[in-house]
């Protein structure tokens, strides 16, 4: 972690490409643990003592604030610093040592005022965005405002309080507090509470984070945990989305291990946690009043894992640099939800007012024009015989004429669709048809890739309760266990 003294937080991001490439600095990620911090750091007067003794504080927001949106609601942005100065000398060579911190992860958590849901909305690094005017308040040195910038910049303005003012100005929402966390929580923490079970689907061989995975369960920790949060040549398409996709997953699985097994009831086990994180974490002075962290850590000890959402902002291709993003204009309408103290979640209709509308409104839809042009691939990883052909008359039977199929050698445990940029519509169709809810964008995908999964080895529609999420954004409730679409590399 970037001390103040060795501050002046780097710029620099990778960007997305559509064939991985060799980088001279490694991108290292801490975004499950991070978000694991918000409830592991509120849980009791010992975890406040914790952070008296090893935590650093910045100022909270450095930009030119507007009139402030205050809804009742919690929100505490999540930035991941990859500093490889001090403890994480390790990671990297002299040069990445003498590099100072970016923020390669940034995620806005909100608590709902009635703190019984919880939203974790995640932000790429490569997205453009416009960064406002920043004040270091130690040097007064003043940033300048700039148009379509790279997001994880801002961090090098003056700090994370620039970050949060970025993404204030971005989404509207009020930011109540910030954490600020290095990579080397990731192994502390994921030791501490003896692994986090997680599921690929192809094995998973990359040189580049040191992941290697077989195919299907395995349970992560230490430096494994740490190569599964960073790797993204193993992930969805090889881009940034797709790793957050996979770090979603596994936040979703340590929330689901820590409240099965007790831990935030476990006073031995907190204390562990608090020192294991609180030595690897920088936050805005508000967060360390022990009253708003019992707080936190009661609501996400109770909350029902079911209104816990893992969401990724809606992104498209950024129209002067296709390896990079902008934000879709479905975006305004998660950001509205924020403000509003609302669930991203969409409320599922009821199955036969769904199927009445399918049926009146799929011939008009006049954005779904492609069934001819777009190709449709079904591979069968279900372990059930002929499972593709049964698949391949289901997607004809909506007018697609070049669908294909075939079998895996190896079985998948969920089902999935990827599909080239500019098909959504396409794909959101054969996905509503087929009942997958795991449906995402590939930028090297030239067809629709359907994987048909172990959960769906019979029927015509998964059945699995489908989670829709407000404005087309991806990701998943915390009760939800997936598989994350994977390649050897």
């Amino acid at each position: 972690m970037a001390s103040h003294q060795d501050k002046g937080y780097a710029a620099a991001g990778r960007h997305m490409r559509q064939q991985p490439q060799r980088s001279h600095r490694f991108r290292w990620l801490a975004l499950a643990v991070v978000a694991s911090l918000v409830f592991v750091l509120g849980l009791g007067g010992f975890v406040f003592l914790r952070l008296q003794n090893n935590v650093q504080t910045a100022a909270l927001n450095l930009g030119e604030k507007t009139a402030e949106l205050e809804n009742g609601a919690l929100d505490i942005l999540v930035i991941g610093s990859d500093t490889r100065a001090g403890a994480n000398a390790d990671y990297g060579d002299e040069s990445d040592r003498q590099s100072a911190a970016r923020s390669d992860v940034m995620m806005l958590v909100q608590v709902s005022k009635d703190r019984k849901r919880i939203t974790s909305l995640s932000f790429p690094r490569d997205l453009m965005v416009d960064i406002p005017q920043c004040t270091d308040t130690e040097t007064d040195t003043v940033y300048p405002a700039t148009e379509d910038t790279q997001i994880n910049e801002s961090l090098s303005r003056g700090g994370p309080g620039c970050t949060v003012a970025t993404i204030s100005k971005i989404t509207g929402v009020n930011i109540d507090h910030f954490m600020l966390v290095d990579f080397n929580a990731v192994k502390s923490l994921s030791q501490v509470v003896g692994g986090v079970q997680v599921c690929v689907t192809q094995e998973i061989d990359d040189s580049y984070s040191g992941l290697k995975l077989p195919a299907g369960i395995s349970t992560v920790e230490g430096e494994q945990a740490l190569s599964f949060l960073r790797s993204r040549h193993g992930f969805g398409d090889g881009s940034d989305t797709g790793r957050i996709q996979a770090q979603q997953g596994f936040m979703a699985a340590l929330l689901r291990k820590v409240q099965a097994e007790g831990t935030l009831t476990n006073p031995g086990m907190l204390l562990n946690i608090a020192e294991a994180i609180t030595q690897n974490v920088t936050v805005d002075e508000g967060l360390t009043n022990v009253r708003t962290l019992a707080g936190m850590g009661a609501v996400f000890g109770q909350v029902d894992l079911g209104k816990v959402v893992f969401a990724t902002v809606p992104t498209e291709p950024y129209e002067l640099d296709t390896n990079k993003l902008q934000l879709s204009t479905e975006a305004s309408t998660v950001f509205k939800k924020l403000r509003n103290d609302e669930s991203l979640i969409e409320p599922a209709p009821e199955p036969e007012a769904a199927s009445e509308e399918k049926s009146a409104e799929t011939p008009a839809t006049e954005e779904i024009v492609y069934q001819t042009l777009i190709e449709v691939n079904v591979l069968n990883a279900s372990g059930a015989d002929n499972r593709e052909e049964h698949i391949v008359k289901l997607v004809e039977s909506l007018d697609y004429s070049a669908v294909s199929g075939s079998e895996s050698d190896i079985e998948y445990a969920a089902s999935s669709i990827s599909y080239p940029y500019g098909f959504e519509a396409e794909a959101q169709q054969i996905a509503e048809k087929l009942g997958i809810t795991a449906v995402a964008p590939s930028g090297v995908a030239t067809a629709i890739e359907i994987i048909i999964g172990t959960d769906f080895a019979e029927g015509d529609v998964l059945g699995q309760s489908a989670t829709e999420i407000a404005g087309g954004a991806t990701g998943q409730t915390a009760d939800q266990v997936t598989c994350q679409q994977s390649f050897s590399y």
